[in-house]
């Protein structure tokens, strides 16, 4: 049966499908616009289902309206139908049950959910208006490396940013009409990607403020070892009694890498002391400074301020 399909919409339904092939009819629809999965119906000879898809800018919402039905991603799908994508789940009036991770969750109205389709999962869906919202992963990756420790967890609406985002994706769908400019729907989307990037950080703020003192204490270790040569995400994690891992969120929480914040601390200090005359030759003030590759060095820093160590010496004799 063709789907009907609008500009921003592509809607399903089984309702002319005769009832034996549904749910065959169902899989498929589904397959093809969310993610490959073992499925079958709670009930087989009763079942009713309608999918309506709509691109939101950078995100695409799936609306299920259906019969208790369930889904398994196993290993064999992540093999042979991988998909990187991470979606949010909005059971706006609807009930089910998410398992990944080693967590499990009971989806009941209004229930927000986050789950990965590049791990395996369990999914029981029932109910109307059941939003699942598509986003690319590399969207979130950079700002929630730790993304996976949030899935199949009903976020908690006493958090700032999930009460709002819930509304956000309640009006995407009640009002498509007002998001088909697509500087509106971009800009709505990127919105509503900072909400739930908010939503998420303030479910552990315990977390947040261990890994923002963590950055401030490893921030004022990096001033102190700057003339190191053997400073090093290795060190640096070993010296605080964390992992790499942990020293890496800390910094990406400031959309930072580690490396990238020595390098140009480095840069900056050698810098200043080229300017205040401390230093007689661009080897000493690179050698002092951690670089070992002088050609590198003063290639770096005429990027970084437009001016080579060089000229700033000559200025200073």
């Amino acid at each position: 049966m063709n789907p009907q399909q609008s500009k921003h919409n592509i809607q399903y339904s089984t309702q002319d499908i005769k009832a034996p092939e549904r749910f065959e009819y169902w899989n498929d629809v589904v397959l093809r616009h969310c993610i490959p999965a073992a499925s079958q119906p709670e009930n087989p000879f009763d079942f009713n289902g309608e999918l309506i898809v709509r691109n939101v800018g950078l995100i695409d919402v799936c609306t299920i309206s259906a019969n208790m039905h369930h889904w398994e991603r196993t290993a064999k799908h992540l093999r042979t139908g991988p998909d990187e994508d991470l979606w949010l789940g909005f059971m706006e009036q609807g009930y089910g049950e998410l398992s990944q991770n080693g967590r499990n969750s009971k989806l009941i109205d209004n229930s927000l959910v986050l789950y990965d389709a590049a791990q395996t999962f369990n999914f029981s869906l029932g109910g109307q208006k059941n939003h699942l919202m598509r986003i690319p992963r590399h969207l979130l990756k950079h700002r929630l490396p730790n993304i996976e420790k949030f899935t199949a967890m009903i976020l908690d609406e006493t958090r700032p940013g999930v009460i709002p985002l819930r509304e956000m994706l309640r009006q995407a769908v009640m009002s498509p009409l007002h998001l088909e400019h697509p500087n509106l729907s971009e800009r709505f989307s990127q919105t509503a990607l900072d909400l739930l990037v908010l939503s998420l950080e303030m479910q552990d703020i315990k977390q947040i403020g261990v890994e923002r003192d963590l950055y401030a204490r490893i921030m004022n270790y990096i001033q102190r070892h700057l003339c190191d040569p053997e400073l090093c995400i290795e060190n640096i994690a070993q010296y605080h009694h964390v992992s790499i891992r942990t020293v890496t969120r800390a910094f990406a929480r400031k959309q930072k890498t580690i490396m990238s914040v020595i390098w140009t601390e480095r840069l900056n200090a050698s810098h200043n002391a080229l300017r205040s005359g401390n230093v007689r030759s661009v080897s000493q003030v690179a050698l002092d400074y951690g670089f070992t590759d002088f050609s590198h060095f003063s290639h770096a820093f005429k990027k970084a301020f437009g001016i080579t160590p060089r000229e700033i010496l000559n200025k200073n004799l």
